[in-house]
């Protein structure tokens, strides 16, 4: 596990850098250019992260004690109870480092905004038209209200449960989402000479290769390489003890 992660979290920091430096260092952009930009597409990675870690585990602790109550053909017994006792310490554990993290992005882009509203460039006008116009509900409902807000509550209330935890870390997931969404598709929905909006259409049905990478095809296939490549480290490094996965 140190060598998986001493592998992956340079590489998970390089890879939302370079994506962050990419977007924050476009001129041409208002909405993108900002120095906080990779720090801001880091720490949402960080918590989107621990956020898919918390549900991965859930699901594949759940998944190994019902594998073992079908094998042995009995109800749920005082070794079940145990190991749910222990699954909601990590996910208490975890969930602690996932609010750090959270409060942390929170600040960042919420100072990004208030810097820009601020300072009031030339461009603010048509940043302020998009924030609090066109995309205010993606921005403001969506991602700060049932994205950061909402899982915030949850996870901060005491006596933290599976369900509870389910919920808040799959808004969580939710709230990055549409980070990204609007940081993207929000940033082109203007033009460079601030005269208009244009409209986005997800393709749903890919038509030729360009429909395919940029619609809903490709965004399910590139959701669905993590779980790939999970399952083929779990061939090498048995998530289930031998004895249980016969």
């Amino acid at each position: 596990m140190k060598m998986l992660a001493g592998l992956g979290i340079p590489v998970a920091c390089f890879l939302h850098g370079y994506a962050g430096f990419i977007f924050g260092s476009v001129k041409a952009n208002a909405l993108w250019m900002t120095p906080l930009m990779p720090v801001i597409f880091i720490c949402s990675a960080v918590v989107s992260g621990i956020a898919l870690c918390i549900i991965t585990y859930i699901a594949t602790m759940e998944l190994r004690t019902l594998r073992a109550r079908k094998r042995q053909q009995r109800p749920e017994s005082a070794a079940d109870t145990e190991m749910q006792g222990n699954e909601i310490q990590v996910v208490t554990m975890t969930s602690r480092y996932l609010l750090m993290f959270l409060v942390l992005a929170i600040t960042l882009e919420l100072l990004d905004l208030i810097f820009r509203g601020y300072t009031a460039v030339k461009s603010w006008d048509i940043l302020r038209s998009v924030i609090y116009g066109k995309d205010f509900v993606n921005i403001f409902v969506i991602q700060y209200g049932l994205g950061n807000l909402l899982p915030f509550i949850l996870l901060l209330l005491p006596r933290l449960t599976i369900r509870r935890a389910v919920a808040g870390t799959l808004l969580v997931l939710l709230g990055v989402f549409m980070m990204r969404w609007n940081v993207v598709i929000g940033g082109q929905a203007f033009s460079s000479s601030f005269s208009g909006f244009m409209h986005y259409h997800l393709p749903i049905w890919p038509e030729s290769p360009e429909t395919f990478k940029e619609g809903l095809a490709g965004a399910l296939l590139v959701a669905a390489t993590p779980f790939v490549l999970f399952w083929g480290l779990c061939k090498i490094l048995p998530v289930f003890p031998v004895d249980e996965s016969r």
